[in-house]
């Protein structure tokens, strides 16, 4: 069967879409694999020891109730300070007694780190695209 120019442009749009569509998701996978190890170093090196005190971010599980969350803060001598908007089940809270970290793991958080998590700057010396503030 002979196919008229109509029909080939179509197949060669379709073709393209298809191409497109392939590199956006290989653009996707790359930012994913590159940034992933980059962050989770980060991740890691912001966690802080058992016996950190003052301000700290606090990450519950996302099965935790808002009443549990409130009640381990409070059990672990610690105040609200603000919740991390775009991290749910997160708040930075704040503490003067010493094993601020360790009272807070022992009432089920997943994390506690040093509030330059939240910094880019700190994200990007990890990466080695900038140098570390002193």
């Amino acid at each position: 069967m002979i196919r008229g120019p109509s029909d080939a442009s179509e197949i060669a749009g379709a073709r393209s879409a298809l191409s497109l569509r392939a590199w956006m998701w290989a653009c996707v996978l790359l930012v994913a694999v590159t940034w992933t190890p980059v962050l989770a170093v980060h991740v890691r090196n912001m966690s802080v020891a058992d016996s950190a005190t003052g301000g700290l971010i606090v990450v519950f599980p996302p099965t935790a109730s808002t009443r549990d969350l409130l009640r381990g803060i409070a059990a672990a001598d610690g105040a609200l300070v603000e919740p991390v908007r775009w991290v749910p089940r997160a708040w930075i809270v704040q503490s003067g007694d010493p094993g601020f970290a360790g009272r807070l793991r022992e009432r089920g958080a997943w994390g506690v780190f040093s509030p330059e998590l939240l910094s880019l700057n700190r994200v990007l010396s990890c990466s080695g695209m900038v140098k570390r503030a002193p």
